[in-house]
């Protein structure tokens, strides 16, 4: 399994090693990300198929936590029926996304907006740049577990694109 915290920290319920703890500080990656990465890697023996998954990044958003994992591993993440996400959910106490870095923009919105349908991605032409802006209907607002600034955050560390987010 990879995580974005380092084997020696992931085995060990105790504190972080020295590099760890500097990412930690430095906000490469947050407690939850030290938190779910360890919960992970305890039910790996349990589901063997936790035990090749690769995580890029994990992040706290409003109501989700947002697990983003290689292209292919989102359904091992998921787990048969869900049952990876369901004790995730449960041990957290908020809703899982789990999102495949796909390499596309597009790909990562659609992934991380599941199951909301996104109606359109437009292109936006401002004073200070170009912008692309995603559309969503209004009556889809409250199944988005997270913040349009959230979301703005999260897509933009993902693809290193500025996207927004709107309901209309």
């Amino acid at each position: 399994m990879k995580v974005p915290i380092c084997n020696e920290c992931l085995e060990s319920d105790e504190g972080l090693c020295e590099e760890c703890g500097d990412k930690l500080d430095d906000g490469v990656f947050s407690e939850v990300a030290v938190n779910v990465s360890r919960f992970l890697y305890s039910l790996s023996g349990q589901i063997p198929t936790l035990k090749d998954v690769e995580i890029k990044k994990i992040e706290k958003a409003t109501d989700a936590i947002i697990v983003v994992t290689s292209k292919g591993d989102g359904p091992r993440v998921v787990g048969k029926n869900g049952e990876v996400v369901k004790q995730l959910a449960e041990k957290f106490e908020r809703s899982i996304r789990v999102v495949e870095d796909a390499g596309e923009p597009e790909e990562v919105i659609k992934n991380l907006l599941e199951p909301v349908e996104v109606a359109s991605i437009n292109t936006v032409y401002k004073p200070e740049g170009i912008e692309k802006k995603v559309v969503v209907s209004k009556e889809d607002e409250r199944r988005v577990p997270i913040s349009k600034n959230e979301f703005k955050s999260i897509v933009k560390d993902l693809t290193g694109k500025s996207f927004s987010l709107s309901f209309e």
